[in-house]
Order: C-alpha cells, then sequence, then structure tokens
C-alpha cells in the first residue's frame, strides 16, 4: 500500500570515517503552520510484526484525505534489520505518497536511542520542514520510569534503550507543542516531572497498550487542526478506538498532562511525603497498572497519595493540584482481561513499600524522587 518503496539504498559508512553524516536534502518552501516529527524505532518485535508499516500505511490514507491541513508529516524510520545493511531514514508522508528524504549511515553501531541521534533527527527535521508549530509522536516500546541493563524507559533499537533522563536532554529546547507516546507505559508521575520542560502538552499511557498503537487515520486530523493542535481530540480518538472493541482487545487507558501544573503537583506530594514516617499496610493494595507478565510497577496515584494519610486540607489540595495537571483521562474497565483497573487517576507511580527499595530500578536517581519523595524522613536516601 505504500507510494513508495520503503528499501534501504544503502550509503557509505561515514561515521567510520573523517566524513560527515549525507546532508539532508533541502527545497524551497515557506513555513507551513506545523510539522509533525513521528520517532519511529521498529527494529524490534514491532518492527518484526509489521506494526511500523500498518502505521505508515495509516499516515498515508489519512494524507490522501487531507488530515494533514497544510502541514507536514516526517517520519524518523529506524527500519528492522539495521544490522543487516537497512539504515534509518527519513521520510515524509504525503497526499501523493512517501518520499524517502535521506538514509542515515550505514553504521549499526549508531542507535537511534541515542541522545545525540535524537537531537540530530529534530533538528534536521526543523531545518527540512520549518514551521511555526512542531509536534512530537514518539513511537516504540517503553517501560515508564524504570532504568536498569534490563528494563527500557523508552525505545528499543535492538535491545538498547533510552534512559528518561537521556530522553530529556535530547529534548531539551526543542520546543514542542506536544509530546504523544505512542507506546505502552508513559503516564507515570516520575516521567511527566522528568519532561516537564519538553513540551506544554504530553499525551501518554499508564498501561500497556496494544500493539497496533494509536489509529493514525483517525487521529491526524486532530494533530494537524487549524490553530492549536487538538492533542485531547487525539488521546480521546484513541481511547475511543479500543473502547470499542470487545473481549481482550478492548483494553486502553489515555492520559493527557498539563505540565505547567507539574510543579503546583509536586508542591502538594511533597508536603504530604514529608508527613511519611511509617509504612502504611495498605499500600501493598494499591492500583496496579500492570499485569504480572509485564512488571511496570506503576500504581495509581492518586490510591497512592490516599493510603499515606494526608490530612483533609493536603488531600483538597492534592486534588485540585492534580485536576489542573490531568486534563484528560480515560480507562477501559480491564487491562486484556487480565487486570482489573478499577482507579485511574491518569497518572502512575512507583510505590514503595520498605526503605530498601528506594533504590530498585535506579529510582532514587530519578528527580521525582529527589525533589519529593525524598521529602520523607522515612523515605530518605541516608536512612538505612
Amino acid at each position: 500500500m505504500l507510494a513508495v518503496s520503503l528499501a534501504a539504498t544503502s550509503c557509505h559508512d561515514s561515521d567510520s570515517t573523517d566524513e560527515p553524516d549525507p546532508p539532508v536534502p533541502t527545497r524551497p518552501s515557506d513555513s507551513v503552520h506545523r510539522t509533525v516529527l513521528v520517532y519511529m524505532l521498529a527494529d524490534n518485535s514491532l518492527g518484526t510484526w509489521s506494526n511500523d508499516l500498518s502505521d505508515l500505511n495509516e499516515m498515508l490514507s489519512a494524507a490522501a484525505t487531507g488530515a494533514l491541513n497544510g502541514g507536514r508529516l516526517i517520519v524518523y524510520h529506524s527500519r528492522p534489520g539495521t544490522d543487516s545493511g537497512k539504515a534509518p531514514q527519513l521520510l515524509e508522508v504525503t497526499a501523493d505518497g512517501i518520499e524517502t528524504i535521506k538514509t542515515y549511515p550505514d553504521d549499526p553501531s549508531i542507535y537511534s536511542v541515542d541522545a545525540d541521534r535524537m537531537s540530530q533527527v529534530i533538528d534536521e527535521v526543523k531545518a527540512l520542514a520549518p514551521a511555526d508549530d512542531y509536534g512530537l509522536v514518539l513511537w516504540s516500546h517503553a517501560n515508564g520510569w524504570m532504568e536498569t541493563s534490563m528494563s527500557r524507559s523508552f525505545g528499543d533499537d535492538r535491545r538498547y534503550t533510552m534512559k528518561i533522563s537521556s530522553l530529556a536532554k535530547a529534548l531539551d529546547g526543542k520546543d514542542f507543542s506536544f509530546i504523544y507516546f505512542d507506546c505502552c507505559s508513559m503516564a507515570s508521575v516520575e516521567v511527566m516531572w522528568e519532561l516537564r520542560h519538553a513540551a506544554p502538552v504530553i499525551v501518554a499511557s499508564g498501561i500497556e497498550l496494544p500493539a497496533d498503537g494509536m489509529p493514525y487515520d483517525l487521529t491526524l486530523p486532530y494533530l494537524f487542526a487549524s490553530g492549536d493542535p487538538d492533542v485531547v481530540g487525539a488521546a480521546s480518538t484513541t481511547f475511543d478506538h479500543y473502547d470499542s472493541m470487545i473481549g481482550s482487545a478492548r483494553t486502553c487507558a489515555m492520559t493527557a498532562v498539563n505540565t505547567s501544573a507539574m510543579q503546583a503537583l509536586a508542591d502538594a506530594s511533597g508536603d504530604i511525603f514529608a508527613g511519611v514516617t511509617e509504612f502504611d499496610p495498605s499500600l501493598s493494595s494499591v492500583q496496579p497498572y500492570f499485569r504480572s507478565a509485564v512488571r511496570t510497577y506503576m500504581y495509581d496515584f492518586e490510591d497512592y497519595i490516599e493510603r499515606l494519610n494526608p490530612t483533609p486540607a493536603q488531600i483538597r489540595a492534592w486534588r485540585d493540584a492534580l485536576a489542573d495537571a490531568v486534563v484528560y483521562k480515560a480507562n477501559t474497565p480491564s487491562l486484556f482481561n487480565l487486570v482489573d483497573i478499577d482507579r485511574y487517576c491518569g497518572l502512575g507511580s512507583y510505590v514503595i513499600l520498605d526503605s530498601r527499595e528506594i533504590s530498585a530500578f535506579n529510582y532514587n536517581e530519578r528527580e521525582w524522587y529527589r525533589d519529593v519523595v525524598s521529602r520523607s524522613p522515612l523515605l530518605a536516601t541516608d536512612n538505612p
């Protein structure tokens, strides 16, 4: 269905010499109202299952019906088979087809989860497709805030992954009007705090999503809307798409966060954590956002906060802050018919049941831990 071939055109390995990367072709073009970059990391099981090609076809279908509204849709496509010569490509999706703008150096030692590569691609896209406004879709596997050698935060490129701190570095100063995570488990308070300066609105899911991900043929009209992008419309359309299904296919949870309100939420949360001097036994039953086979250790943030025994004034202030931060949330009744989702406040959180768990998955390296959770004398790192 693709209008042009997505097969690799081999480039010389300029990264192994003193030669620079091949330049990105430029063309005379006036600035458009919006350019959206889809950073698609598919050299993993999603690419093996051809989810990348399915989504490119959805984008092509949307563009053919005028969904881009005069804007430009650019895809950085890290394809399956990087190690066998299929180097990443920069594509443009148009109403007339898909054009290969650039094939990156054929060097499999360069990973698309590297912050420098992501930053390079973003800068190239802005030079290639100047616009009044830029949006970013991050497409791959993901695992929220967790950072270990065996657990990804965002992205999977031949089993190499990207720390949330590295993602924040790559996005620093890039001035996106929105970020949409087309991947699992990124709607956690830890992720949103770390990325609070990356974009004014971030859309993500608190749970594991179906591999098909966002239905681009339905959502792109919202992302390319005139005026401000309607990211809540895109999020709710994705949710409605899966909520209309039956059986285990009816699984989805979506969240849109106003990042300018995260500071107030951090302040209100910190006030509550400052009073935590013992572990409530009920913490072990906080609403989970994951199934046993795929442990993201994310739990409902509101359920967690309530069990920390805040005062009535503290919980009122906290709920007001949460309402300002989470501008949209929705969830199906269960996760793949395996986990009931009775509570979904829109943000997940790690739950610490014992002070020894502070360093699990490098949690003590998260900014949310440093700035908020560690205010508890029970949860500070200098406790035994």
